[in-house]
């Protein structure tokens, strides 16, 4: 997926902090390998850490995960799917840029798929 990166000196995140359903492109690490620059879908924030879910082509996912059936408004050019059982919990530094948010549908299939 390619992203139009902008950096603004503090950062996007510190001054409008990322919200629940919202898609964001954060550096994270969602295995025990090196860290990378990916879309992320943010869930509960709890302090100033937030937990996250991996947003992966739809075409590697499994069979938990949710595909983003609006991917305009998710700020995806491709068809992706999120990785619904598997967040992981990430500082407010870590976000790098807001790409879109979910709508109502895929909202629904999310809160379904992560109980």
């Amino acid at each position: 997926m390619k992203f139009n990166y902008k950096p603004n000196g503090g950062g996007p995140a510190k001054k409008n902090p990322p919200r629940q359903w919202e898609v964001w492109l954060a550096d994270v690490s969602f295995d025990a390998g090196a860290g990378r620059r990916c879309p992320v879908l943010v869930g509960k924030r709890s302090g100033m850490s937030f937990a996250v879910y991996e947003i992966v082509p739809s075409s590697v996912r499994g069979g938990q995960d949710v595909v983003i059936t609006d991917i305009m408004r998710a700020g995806m050019d491709k068809p992706s799917a999120i990785k619904a059982k598997s967040p992981i919990s990430i500082e407010i530094g870590a976000f790098v840029q807001r790409l879109g948010d979910l709508d109502q549908s895929d909202i629904a299939k999310c809160i379904s798929a992560m109980r």
